[in-house]
């Protein structure tokens, strides 16, 4: 499995010159793309996986969900800004999710991509200037975490 690592640096120095409103502007759109990601991923497999991807897209739409709350109450009257760019946690593996037919194989990108998410999401912890989004990042970091945990156990499961 090819990972595009140049792409992750591009954008790393892309989120290194963002100030907050920007960062969770870009998360926002990143959480919305990846539950499109998991619902595009649902439709292409079959068995448990097809749950798993439906309640990690559902997921998603949760965490956007509470960055918008978090935006309106930092921003009050401002909209975010719309990035058009895939979700950062599946960018690099994007080539590899669209090419796999194997429910194996779309698992393991699927652990891949949530362990890049979980990355980012502590890199713009970091990053970020406030305390309250630094928490909201952290805690987005922590059930990136969560939910590889849970992929990996159905990995686990079907190599038995």
């Amino acid at each position: 499995m090819a990972i595009d690592v140049g792409i992750i640096q591009d954008v790393e120095t892309l989120l290194k010159n963002l100030n907050g409103y920007e960062l969770l502007s870009y998360a926002i759109c990143n959480e919305e793309c990846g539950a499109e990601t998991y619902e595009w991923l649902a439709g292409r497999v079959e068995g448990i996986l097809v749950d798993e991807f439906r309640y990690l897209a559902k997921e998603k739409r949760k965490h956007a969900a509470e960055l918008r709350k978090l935006f309106e109450e930092l921003y009050p009257g401002m909209k975010p800004l719309e990035f058009n760019a895939p979700p950062l946690d599946t960018l690099p593996v994007c080539r590899e999710l669209m090419k796999t037919k194997e429910l194996e194989n779309a698992l393991a990108i699927a652990m891949l991509s949530e362990t890049i998410g979980r990355d980012i999401y502590r890199k713009l912890q970091r990053m970020s200037g406030d305390e309250e989004v630094a928490e909201l990042f952290k805690r987005l970091a922590e059930m990136k975490e969560a939910a590889y945990e849970k992929l990996l156990k159905l990995y686990e499961a079907m190599e038995k």
